[in-house]
C-alpha cells in the first residue's frame, strides 16, 4: 500500500470495479508524488501508462507507437498526433479492462493545446464503448471553463496533497522530535527532500548543507520548479516572494511590488492553477464574492526557498552563509513555523474532528475582518461553536492567550453555544 494515499487509491480501486468504462483526474503540484502513486495503482494490473514529455509531437508519437506495438503484440499504422493515438486505443477490444494513464498532461497540452477537448470528444464517440478506465494526471488543474466543464464530466477529480507530518518520522526514523516542525516547515514531505536530510546533524547544518551551498542540492530548485510550467519568471518569482514575506492580500502585493492590483490577477489565477498558491476565505464567506481573499503558498519547500533563498542568491552565490543562517535563526520560526503548526493542526482536527471537539462541524476553518483581527481556527455545529488558538511555544501566558481569544470571539457573531481551546507545542487547553 502506498503511504498515506489508501483513500485515494481506494477511490481508483473502486472505479475500476464497475463494468462500465470511465475517465478519472487526478491533479497535484510537480513533485508531489503523483507518478509513484500511480504506479502503485497499476501494479499487477492490465496497464498502458504513457509520460508526456517535453519533446516535439513527432518524436513523442514515435515512441509510443513502438510502445503500443509492444504492448498490443503487433503492427500498427503509424500516427503522429494525439487524437490519431485514440482512435487506435479505440478500434481495440479488451477483454480485461485496461488502465490507460496519461501522466504529465499538461506538456502534451503545451503543443497540442485542444488535446483536453479532443479527448473528450473521442470519449463521448468512441472510447466510453471500451473496457478502459483512463487516467489523466497533470500538474495543472485549469480554471479554463471549458475544461472545467470536462473536469465534472469525468467519474472522478482526485487532488493529490502533501503526504501529513507525520510521515516525516516514517521517511526520518531517527530525527529528533524537536526538528520535526522545522523540517515540516522547510523541506516539506516529498519524499526525494527528504532523503537528504541526516538526522546525525543539526537542522540547521543541514539547511546550510543543502539549501544555503551554491553546490547544495536546493540551491536553484526554487526557481527550476516554476520554469517547468511558466514563462514570465521574474514576474512569477517576485509573487512568491513577496507572498513568501508575508503579503497575502492582492493589495498588499502589488504595493509590495509596486505594481496595480488588476496587473495581478492573471499570475495569481496562474500560480493556483498550478497549484502552488491557494485563495483563502474566512469561514463562511463566498470565495467568489469575499473581500478579504488571502493567497498562501501550498508547499513549504516552495514557501521557505522562496523566503530565504531567493532574496539572498547572490550572497550564497560567493559563499556567504553565516549572515543567512542568522537571518533564518531569528526570523524562521515567528515567519513560517507559527503558520505551519496552525494548518498542521486545523488538518488534525479535520482528519478526527470528534477526537479534538467533540462533535462533527458542519464547517470549519480560519477567520479574519477588515480591523486585522485574526483567529486561528472556529468549528461549529448547530449547537456548539469553538474558538481555536495555536501557539508554537511550550505551556506559557496560556491564561493571557485564553482572555485575548475570548475577546476576539465577540467580534465573529454567534448565538452557539461559545467554547475555547489552545494548542501548544506541548499540549492543548480547553
Amino acid at each position: 500500500m502506498f503511504l498515506h494515499r489508501e483513500n485515494e487509491l481506494e477511490i481508483l480501486e473502486k472505479d475500476f470495479s464497475i463494468p462500465n468504462s470511465s475517465f478519472n483526474f487526478i491533479f497535484g503540484r510537480r513533485k508531489i508524488g503523483k507518478t509513484s502513486f500511480i504506479n502503485s495503482y497499476i501494479s499487477g494490473k492490465n496497464s498502458f501508462y504513457i509520460s508526456f514529455l517535453e519533446m516535439m509531437n513527432s518524436i513523442t508519437f514515435q515512441t509510443i507507437h513502438k510502445n503500443i506495438e509492444n504492448f498490443l503484440n503487433k503492427k500498427i499504422d503509424t500516427f503522429d498526433t494525439f487524437e490519431s493515438f485514440l482512435k487506435i486505443i479505440a478500434k481495440e477490444t479488451f477483454e480485461e479492462k485496461l488502465i490507460l494513464v496519461l501522466d504529465d498532461f499538461q506538456n502534451l497540452i503545451k503543443v497540442e493545446k485542444d488535446a483536453l477537448s479532443l479527448f473528450y470528444k473521442d470519449w463521448n464517440k468512441e472510447l466510453s464503448s471500451s473496457n478502459i478506465q483512463v487516467i489523466i494526471l497533470s500538474s495543472i488543474c485549469s480554471s479554463n471553463k471549458d475544461d472545467e466543464y470536462i473536469y465534472k464530466k469525468s467519474s472522478n477529480i482526485i487532488k493529490l496533497n502533501k503526504l501529513p507530518y507525520f510521515s516525516i518520522k516514517e521517511f526520518i526514523p531517527e530525527v529528533q522530535a524537536g526538528d520535526i516542525m522545522h523540517i515540516f516547515s522547510s523541506y516539506g514531505t516529498n519524499p526525494e527532500y527528504l532523503k537528504l536530510y541526516d538526522p546525525k546533524k543539526d537542522f540547521l547544518l543541514n539547511l546550510k548543507e543543502n539549501f544555503l551551498s551554491y553546490e547544495g542540492i536546493f540551491f536553484n530548485e526554487g526557481m527550476d520548479f516554476l520554469k517547468k510550467d511558466l514563462n514570465e519568471i521574474s514576474t512569477y518569482s517576485s509573487i512568491l516572494y513577496a507572498i513568501a514575506l508575508g503579503n497575502n492580500k492582492i493589495g498588499a502585493i502589488a504595493g509590495f511590488l509596486n505594481l496595480k492590483s488588476t496587473y495581478l490577477t492573471r499570475y495569481l489565477q496562474k500560480l493556483i492553477d498550478i497549484m502552488i498558491i491557494k485563495k483563502y476565505v474566512p469561514i463562511n464567506e463566498d470565495i467568489k464574492k469575499s473581500k478579504f481573499g488571502r493567497y498562501e503558498i501550498e508547499d513549504n519547500f516552495i514557501k521557505f526557498w522562496f523566503c530565504y533563498i531567493y532574496p539572498n542568491y547572490s550572497n550564497l552565490q560567493k559563499g556567504d552563509t553565516y549572515s543567512v543562517i542568522s537571518h533564518i535563526r531569528n526570523d524562521f520560526t515567528k515567519r513560517l513555523v507559527r503558520n505551519t503548526y496552525k494548518m498542521h493542526i486545523l488538518n488534525l482536527i479535520k482528519n478526527d474532528p470528534y477526537k479534538y471537539l467533540g462533535f462533527i462541524p458542519n464547517n470549519i476553518g480560519s477567520w479574519w475582518n477588515n480591523k486585522d483581527t485574526n483567529i486561528d481556527i472556529i468549528a461549529y455545529d448547530s449547537k456548539n461553536i469553538i474558538f481555536i488558538d495555536t501557539k508554537w511555544r511550550d505551556k506559557q501566558k496560556l491564561e493571557q492567550s485564553y482572555a485575548i481569544l475570548r475577546n476576539k470571539s465577540n467580534e465573529f457573531k454567534t448565538t452557539l453555544n461559545k467554547k475555547y481551546i489552545i494548542f501548544s507545542k506541548t499540549s492543548s487547553t480547553k
